[in-house]
């Protein structure tokens, strides 16, 4: 009998004693959860060389004149010309992405009519970060918002000839901007092979370094009126890009887009007005078309 109650007594304090570890045993089962999750979400990472066509470009310094005056708008006859290269790189994890890129130019502005004759020799910089977050999708797109920061950094020559008269100009110009917006991307084949794309973005920040001062009413009396001096001025401006991504293998894909942007101050020049948002008397402007093409391997 006592052996039985002794039984008895060993059971239920071994029944206690495990409920009790039970108790104190810590709960790990959601923390197990988030990194499995944090594990599966995998990182994708790309870089890739970056070529950039320009096919119009138009500055202050290329508006001599009011656009009232005579050949005030004679400038959207000139050429421009060039090229640029550069890197990009993307580094996403879920719904958001990191992009920085860099794309240095070489291109050239030419204008000529008897007796009167602009170039103007441009090497440019352009560095770029954006974070972009997806905000909404379906089967075949993907939308969502951009923002970011941009420095351009330029360097203009500009050598003006009226009939035996010859002027040479131009320095540093440098825009520093704030930059959001939208974009998106459509598979319209419901492959994963090919897509399109593109985006809406606006600038907000500051353009500084040489500007032109005063205006010529008459390019080929021979008399050249400009000068040139450092200046100043809060900037905006916009751009507005669409393209196509290709799949040439696994892991490397071709971009192409074709973009155009629009840069201007809000201070004008000593002969002008700021007309928004179309500012063609803006004491700073930078506004050009371009074609894109990207060769990006992902990792």
């Amino acid at each position: 009998m006592k052996k039985a109650i002794w039984m008895t007594m060993m059971v239920a304090g071994s029944v206690s004693l495990c409920a009790a570890q039970e108790k104190t045993k810590p709960d790990t089962s959601s923390d197990l959860g988030d990194v499995a999750q944090e594990v599966a979400t995998p990182w994708r990472i790309s870089a890739g060389v970056l070529y950039k066509n320009w096919l119009y470009e138009h500055d202050a310094l290329q508006q001599r004149g009011p656009t009232t005056s005579k050949g005030g708008e004679d400038w959207e006859n000139g050429s421009t010309s060039g090229n640029g290269s550069g890197l990009q790189m993307k580094v996403g994890r879920g719904d958001g992405t990191l992009d920085i890129s860099f794309v240095k130019s070489d291109f050239k502005y030419e204008f000529s009519k008897p007796d009167a004759k602009q170039e103007i020799d441009t090497v440019s910089r352009d560095f770029e970060v954006t974070w972009s977050l997806i905000t909404g999708r379906n089967n075949q797109a993907e939308y969502g918002t951009i923002i970011g920061f941009r420095y351009l950094g330029m360097q203009k020559d500009d050598m003006i000839t009226e009939r035996s008269s010859m002027v040479e100009g131009g320095g540093n110009m440098n825009w520093l901007m704030l930059e959001g917006g939208y974009t998106g991307s459509w598979r319209p084949f419901e492959t994963p092979l090919f897509q399109a794309h593109g985006s809406l973005l606006f600038f907000l920040g500051e353009a500084s370094g040489t500007a032109r001062s005063g205006m010529d009413t008459n390019w080929v009396d021979g008399v050249i009126s400009e000068t040139y001096s450092d200046q100043y001025s809060l900037a905006y401006g916009g751009r507005a890009s669409f393209g196509v991504d290709v799949s040439i293998t696994k892991r490397v894909w071709v971009s192409i887009d074709y973009m155009r942007e629009w840069l201007y101050s809000f201070d004008s020049t000593d002969t002008g007005i700021v007309v928004f948002p179309d500012n063609s008397d803006a004491l700073f402007i930078e506004n050009h078309h371009a074609v894109m093409a990207s060769l990006n391997y992902v990792f």
